[in-house]
């Protein structure tokens, strides 16, 4: 059965850098947001205009030159993703974990689910920097910009749970800042053995044409790094007492992997580590 990694969260979250970062593993291609690709309104526009992660126009990718006439087909959905499993598995072969990074909850997902093995990684940013993040880029109040956060990631994860699909939760926060650790995590939820290649989102294999345009920057894909500007901002510093409301919910998921866990679970933290060093170092 063929194994499906889907992405889901807000958008602006760092699903690109986790597709392209998983695209790294020898067993993993990304492919971006296939929902979107599928859905175009001008494919033809997509395909000859857009420049994929790979380096090429969407017509000239290796994978995506194959796809712009379904892509722009009247098949629905699920027909378009069949027929897209086909050429992958021609491509790449019966062993080739397919990425989607489409990140909302749509209905496809279920058909999904029942015909493959789909694993769902929920990606989702600390609502502090992706109200700051969204507030430079579009200017909405942030009041406006912390609620929808809410109850975006809410519908989002009921309607995810709703599908009764397989999901590890993780924060953008401790990817950047614990890429490895992050990195082992999904390794061991989706089944694969770690891969180190996965820490130079650079070197990816994934085919990303529509998506956040980190996808062709170079800077942006050499590592994993953190928009640490929320932490300077006054407006948002203002507002903190409104916003505390979110904190649980955003313990939850965005640090589900680091916060409430044993003295000795989290390799970083811990006074038991911290004991055991000093013992055997002499300090």
């Amino acid at each position: 059965m063929t194994k499906i990694i889907y992405i889901a969260g807000l958008g602006h979250s760092g699903s690109t850098i986790l597709d392209m970062a998983l695209g790294c593993h020898p067993e993993i291609v990304g492919l971006g947001e296939i929902y979107a690709v599928f859905n175009k309104k001008k494919t033809s526009e997509l395909f000859e205009k857009s420049t994929c992660s790979c380096g090429k126009k969407g017509i000239d990718c290796y994978f995506w030159k194959d796809l712009q006439k379904i892509s722009a087909s009247e098949l629905k959905t699920e027909e378009k993703y069949k027929k897209l499993i086909e050429i992958f598995t021609e491509k790449y072969g019966e062993n080739m974990i397919l990425l989607d990074s489409s990140k909302n909850s749509y209905s496809y997902l279920r058909f999904l689910n029942k015909e493959y093995d789909l694993r769902v990684i929920y990606l989702t940013r600390d609502y502090r920097s992706w109200i700051y993040s969204r507030f430079a880029r579009t200017r909405k109040p942030m009041l406006f910009l912390g609620l929808r956060w809410y109850l975006e990631n809410r519908k989002l994860l009921y309607v995810l749970k709703k599908y009764n699909l397989k999901i590890m939760t993780a924060g953008y926060e401790e990817l950047s800042v614990y890429p490895e650790f992050i990195l082992r995590k999904i390794s061991d939820f989706t089944g694969i053995d770690f891969s180190d290649k996965m820490l130079y989102p650079d070197n990816t294999k994934s085919h990303i044409i529509n998506g956040n345009i980190s996808r062709v920057d170079k800077n942006k894909r050499k590592a994993f790094f953190y928009d640490v500007r929320w932490m300077t901002s006054g407006r948002l510093a203002r507002l903190s007492s409104i916003f505390a409301v979110f904190n649980k919910f955003n313990r939850s998921l965005v640090f589900s992997n680091i916060s409430g866990k044993e003295k000795t679970d989290f390799y970083i933290f811990g006074n038991e580590r911290k004991k055991s060093l000093l013992k055997n170092h002499n300090e």
